[in-house]
Formats: structure tokens, sequence, C-alpha cells
């Protein structure tokens, strides 16, 4: 009995080190174009790969006139595979460095780089007049983006089984609060996929978005984030966050409160809705000119 318990024991304990090591493996898949940027700049000056190397190239990297998100992306991506790839322990005095190194953009000289430039919400009307014009996969896609307001990587985990046409709703993985949601379709989306799934003949099973070769056929393959904002990008001259920052900025202005627009967008926090979507836009002060 002792030794099924310790057996059991041992097998769970592999399972969370794999699971573990399976969220340590997905950061570094995401950091893993800026650590390369950071082992080229180590091997043209002749540094080592270490905590002092990243100091110097992080004020590199303001002194280049790149911005503070990049530098911030820097600092967590090239921390984590030292910490995990190299198995170097930060300091309390290099966070320190660090910190004062990021303080640069306090500065007067600097601050131009902490400007952060958000995707324009772009008047409804003309975005549906754009999307109207599509071809039937192109037009089902920018539609279902825009008037359920979703993130990239949330339409590329997109399948017909998650749509429910009778109900005019699909649930939606949320990425980055990791749950379940339910939005709202409207009739002309729902007729605009249903005319895709016939066209392409989808199944439950098929991505909304997958791939289409240069024949036009359709494969049933998860996309990346990428390549979803290239094909919006193609089709209508904007990033897909320029979708979802139309349809919110929409919602608001026919009256919708923060609580809706959020139950649609999948905002946790009203807040962010306000702070970031809700700002006075061009357009309302045109009115007042």
């Amino acid at each position: 009995m002792g030794e099924l318990i310790q057996v059991q024991s041992l097998v769970e304990s592999k399972k969370t080190n794999d699971a573990i090591q399976q969220q340590i493996d997905k950061k570094s898949q995401m950091y893993e174009g800026d650590f390369k940027l950071f082992m080229q700049y180590a091997e043209q000056n002749k540094e080592s790969i270490s905590f002092k190397t990243l100091e110097l190239y992080l004020y590199h990297t303001v002194e280049s006139g790149l911005k503070l998100s990049t530098f911030n992306k820097r600092s967590a991506g090239i921390k984590h595979f030292l910490v995990n790839t190299y198995g170097l322990n930060e300091t309390a005095e290099q966070k320190e460095r660090i910190a004062l190194l990021r303080r640069m953009y306090n500065d007067a000289q600097y601050a131009e780089q902490k400007m952060v430039k958000g995707q324009s919400a772009q008047p409804k009307q003309e975005v549906m007049a754009m999307i109207e014009k599509l071809d039937t996969r192109a037009k089902a896609i920018s539609l279902f983006n825009l008037i359920t307001a979703c993130r990239p990587s949330e339409m590329i985990n997109i399948k017909i089984g998650n749509i429910d046409f009778s109900n005019r709703s699909v649930d939606i993985y949320m990425q980055k609060q990791s749950e379940w949601k339910t939005k709202r379709l409207t009739l002309e989306c729902v007729n605009a996929v249903r005319a895709y799934i016939k066209e392409y003949g989808l199944t439950d099973e098929s991505y909304l978005v997958g791939k289409v070769d240069r024949y036009n056929k359709y494969h049933n393959t998860k996309i990346s984030d990428t390549a979803y904002r290239k094909s919006i990008h193609k089709w209508l001259g904007f990033a897909p966050y320029t979708l979802r920052k139309t349809q919110i900025t929409a919602m608001h202005e026919v009256g919708a409160d923060l609580a809706t627009i959020a139950k649609q967008s999948g905002h946790k926090n009203l807040e962010t809705i306000n702070k970031h979507y809700l700002e006075v836009n061009d357009r309302t002060v045109d009115k007042y000119l």
C-alpha cells in the first residue's frame, strides 16, 4: 500500500512539474524574439549573457529612441531567459539599477518615448460599408470581429461549433482572463457566417478563421495572431484592434453603459474601458469647432 502511494505521489509530482514547465515554455516562446536580439547585442559587443549585459542593453534601448513599452517587454523577456534557461538570479541591487534605467523615461529628453498611441476608432457605418464589399470569407470574419469586439487571440480560437445560430450568440474563450464568455451576434453577422460555411463546407470542428491557400482552399488550421493581423490589414487597411475599438466606441455613442459594453467586449475592469476606449474622440470635438 505504501509503495502504491509513493508511486502515485511520483506521478502527481511529474504531472505538476510538466505543467509548470509547459507554462515556462509558453513564456519562452513569447519572448524568443527579444532574447535573440539580446544575444546578438551581446555577441556584437563581446559581452557575456548576464544581468550586467542586460543593463547595458536596456540603456542602449533608451538611447536608441525606443518606447518605454519596448523597454518593459525586453526587460521582462530577457529576465525570463536569464532565470529559467541560464539559471541566473537577479539581485536586489540589479533590480534597483534596472528600475533606475526605466526612470530615464521620466526625463524631459526621453518623454516622447513614453507616448503610446493606440488604434483609433473609425465611424462604424464606414467600416460596415468597407466590410460589405469584401468576399464571402473576409466579410464573415471581419464582421464577426467587429460585432463581437474580439481580440485577435480570441478570434483565431473560435470554432463554428461555438456559435449558437438560433440564439445569435457565441461562446468565446477569453485567453486574457482564462475564462469563457458569451457574446451576442447580429442577424447580419449570423447570415454572413452562414454564407461562409456554405461556400467553404465548414463543420462544427472548423476554425472560424482557419487558413486559406493560394487556390482559395480552406484548411482547418489554427493560424497565429500575426497572420490574423496581416489578413485584417490586407482586407481593411487597419489592425484588428481598430474593429474592437470601433465597436466599443459605437456602443457608447448610442447610449450603452459600461457594464453592457463590457459584456460584449469581454473587459473585466470597467475602468479600463473608460480610460483606454471612451476618451472624447476627434469626431465629438469636430462637432463643436
